[in-house]
Order: structure tokens, then C-alpha cells, then sequence
């Protein structure tokens, strides 16, 4: 019998019915009955087969992939492959460095995140100067994510400027997108966010609030409590407790409400509970987070010390020319656009895919809270584009399976090509560290 099989069999058996309905339907929703009201009129259905029955779009499909190791030096090797792929094209780009840094593993997967993310936004600036003029740039995970990254130094000491770097590129990818009309489009077929399910919050809340018939002061409190969970849990929830010493009974549907909106339930397990069909929910305008939001209006107020603050490092040892590199980056930031994002079911056995489009006519730091937005022809072209891409069960889009497969780094061509043809050229065994080392050394 494999190793702790029994275990494993006996542990599932003992808490069977509690871990089947977290595998399958999640955590208990006690507001399950509110959110279903709202979520009928939310849900928009659609056919999840192309309206022409084939492809017709020209598709430039972007991805990365990266490789990590701890070397016995204490430096982190890192490889971050890109690339884009447009039919029988290709555009690529590859770095390779070792890093070093006085924080955690958790650091160093952040700065190799960005740096990845930043590779997809060069790869694709890249293919658009040489020559991709088809209908879209699909790019694998979330445009809205990427804008609201904070912009600060990162404790790496080869790159402490990465996001000045990346903030210039992803200007650059959309400045070229909205200059060409050229479609962008960021698709995540895993996704934990909730701001869909934030504004359906948003609406039971008001709703309830507006049945309660409380006093003005009190309705009042509440609407900052709401606005305050998201950005300090803990004080919001003190708040609550001071309103209810201060005037007595509040109907414990607010205090639901709250503690809904402080969890960690994603979209995504709202929409395979109530969804009944395919289909797709009502597109939302969504803008900074609540500590972004103070960011930018640091950035706002006095860029030059918002600079200094937040990129100590690098102003300390290169001084006024930094600082007016940074602050000429990051006063494009505040120009950023909005995003429109929505999740989409195409086969109701599959899970949702989050889509992000810009939203060129809203900048990202008006909009205080996602705003619905009406269909327009540029969002029924991303629907078709989806349809068309969208290939079942094993394959949530055929031209980003396509590039993931392509761009994909695996260990062993890490192993067997790129350290061998490294030792080679240095003349020298590169160890590694402990936890992965395949062979023993004299």
C-alpha cells in the first residue's frame, strides 16, 4: 500500500460530507438566498458557440515562464522566458541573472512575477513594431492585477528600480494597443479576485439599508463601515462594535454583509453556485484599491517625495537623476486607464475565465468603486474572441495553450541543457543548493 494511504483514507473518511461540500461548492454562503436575487439580474446568457462558426481573428497569443534555484553562495539563479506567437510567427525574449536579497522566498517569487510579466509587455511591444497588425493581443493573466502593483523599490539589490521598468513598458503596450487599435485583452482561467462579488455586496447592503429605516447617523456609520472593511478589517469591525454600544440593536444582516465582505469567498465559486447556464456577468469598471488609492494620491500631491519615500535606496545612491526618471514613469501612472473585467462561463462543467480590457475613455484612479458598463461593439468583438478560443474542458483558449506550451521551462531542459552548456563555458560544477541537489559532490 503507497505511503499513508490508510491514513489519507481514514482522515477523508471521518470528515467525508464536510470535505465534500468545501471541494464541490465551497464555504457556506449565509447570504446565499441575497445573492441569488442579485445575481439573475447580473448574469448575462450567451451562446457559447461563434456567431460564425469558426476563427476569423488574427490573435498575437503572449505568455512566460521562469526558473528559480538557491545556489550554495546564497544567490538565486533565476531564468524568465517570453513570448509571443501569431500563426506561424514568433517574437522572444530571455534573462537570465543571479539575485540577492535579504528577504524571504516569497520576495524573490514577487520580483521574478514582475519581471515575468514585464518580459510579456516587451515580447508584445516587440511583435507590434515588427509587423503584428491582426485584431488582438491576448495576454495570459490579468491586465487590471498589473496596473494596480504598487510602485515601490524592491529589496533585490541587482533591480531595486523593476517597477520603474515595468510601469514604463505596460504604458508603452498600451499606448501602441490604443494608437493601432489593436484589442487587449488579459485572460485568467484560474482567478481569485472578487470584485464582482463586492459589488453584489454593494447592492444587498443598499438594499438593506434602505429597508431598515434607520436614523441618518446610523445608516451613515454603516456606509463607512462597508467602505472601511475592505481596507482595515480590524478597525471596521471595532467600528461596528462601538455603533452597537452607542445606540443598541443593529440588524445582524449588516454584520453578515460585513463579514462576506471581509472573506476570501472568490467570484469564481459564486458563479459555478448560482450560474445555471453559460454566460458571463455584467462587465464592471474597476479602479484602485483602497491603499493604492492613497499611493497615488501621495504620487499626485508630491511626486518627488513620493520618489524619495518609497525608493530610498536608489535615491540615496543616484540622486536628482533618479529622481526625475522615476517621477516622469510614475506621472504616466496616474494616466493609466481603467479596466473592464468580467468573468465568462462558456461550458457550465467548466470553471469561469476572467477577462480585463482597457477602458480608454476612464482613468483608473476615478473610479472609486466598480461601476457597471453597457456592451458596446468593442465588448461583443472580446465575446466572439473568447467563443472562438474557447476549445472545452482541456483547453480554456487555444492560441494561449498554444504559447504556454511553448514558452514553458521545465526542470529538466533547465537540468540537462542549460547548466551543462552553463558549467561548460565556465569551466567549473555550479552547486546548488541542498534541497536540490541530483548528485553528490566531493
Amino acid at each position: 500500500m503507497p505511503t499513508f494511504l490508510d491514513d489519507f483514507a481514514t482522515s477523508v473518511k471521518k470528515r467525508r460530507d464536510y470535505l465534500k461540500e468545501k471541494i464541490v461548492n465551497g464555504k457556506f454562503n449565509p447570504l446565499r438566498e441575497q445573492f441569488e436575487k442579485h445575481f439573475e439580474s447580473l448574469w448575462i446568457p450567451i451562446n457559447p458557440k461563434p456567431s460564425n462558426g469558426s476563427i476569423k481573428h488574427e490573435i498575437l497569443a503572449v505568455d512566460s515562464s521562469v526558473y528559480r534555484n538557491l545556489l550554495s553562495t546564497g544567490g538565486i539563479f533565476y531564468i524568465v522566458r517570453s513570448l509571443a506567437v501569431h500563426r506561424k510567427n514568433s517574437w522572444r525574449k530571455l534573462e537570465t541573472d543571479v539575485v540577492y536579497t535579504k528577504k524571504g522566498s516569497a520576495h524573490i517569487k514577487l520580483f521574478t512575477g514582475r519581471k515575468m510579466e514585464m518580459l510579456e509587455f516587451e515580447v508584445a511591444i516587440e511583435a507590434l513594431k515588427r509587423g503584428f497588425e491582426g485584431d488582438a493581443v491576448l495576454i495570459d493573466g490579468s491586465l487590471y492585477g498589473r496596473a494596480a502593483h504598487l510602485p515601490i523599490e524592491l529589496k533585490v539589490e541587482e533591480e531595486p528600480d523593476l517597477m520603474i521598468q515595468y510601469f514604463q513598458a505596460y504604458m508603452q503596450l498600451l499606448d501602441l494597443c490604443k494608437a493601432r487599435n489593436i484589442l487587449l485583452i488579459g485572460v485568467s482561467k484560474e482567478s481569485r479576485s472578487t470584485f464582482f462579488r463586492d459589488y453584489v455586496l454593494s447592492l444587498i447592503f443598499d438594499e438593506e439599508l434602505e429597508n431598515a429605516k434607520l436614523p441618518a447617523e446610523h445608516a451613515k456609520r454603516l456606509q463607512e463601515i462597508f467602505s472601511d472593511v475592505l481596507d482595515n478589517e480590524i478597525a471596521a469591525f471595532n467600528k461596528l462594535e462601538n455603533l452597537k454600544q452607542e445606540y443598541g440593536k443593529i440588524p445582524d444582516i449588516f454584520e453578515l454583509i460585513f463579514r462576506e465582505l471581509a472573506s476570501s469567498r472568490p467570484d469564481h465559486q459564486l458563479i459555478m453556485n448560482l450560474a445555471s447556464g453559460t454566460g458571463y456577468t455584467k462587465p464592471l469598471l474597476l479602479g484602485p484599491s483602497a491603499r493604492m488609492l492613497r499611493r497615488l494620491d501621495q504620487l499626485r500631491s508630491n511626486p518627488r517625495e513620493y520618489v524619495k519615500k518609497h525608493f530610498p535606496n536608489l535615491t540615496r545612491e543616484i540622486g536628482e537623476e533618479f529622481i526625475r526618471r522615476a517621477v516622469s514613469v510614475f506621472s504616466r501612472v496616474l494616466e493609466m486607464p481603467s479596466f473592464i473585467s468580467f468573468h465568462i462561463l462558456l461550458d457550465p462543467r467548466d470553471s469561469p475565465i476572467r477577462v480585463d480590457i482597457p477602458a480608454w475613455d476612464y482613468r483608473l484612479c476615478e473610479i472609486l468603486w466598480p461601476k457597471p458598463v453597457e456592451n458596446t461593439g468593442t465588448l461583443n468583438e472580446v465575446l466572439e474572441i473568447l467563443k472562438e478560443g474557447y476549445g472545452g474542458l482541456a483547453c480554456h483558449n487555444l492560441w494561449l495553450k498554444d504559447v504556454d506550451e511553448k514558452v514553458r521551462l521545465r526542470r529538466k531542459i533547465v537540468d540537462e541543457i542549460y547548466f551543462p552548456y552553463m558549467e561548460k563555458l565556465f569551466h567549473v560544477k555550479i552547486i546548488r543548493g541542498r534541497g536540490y541537489r541530483r548528485v553528490k559532490y566531493p
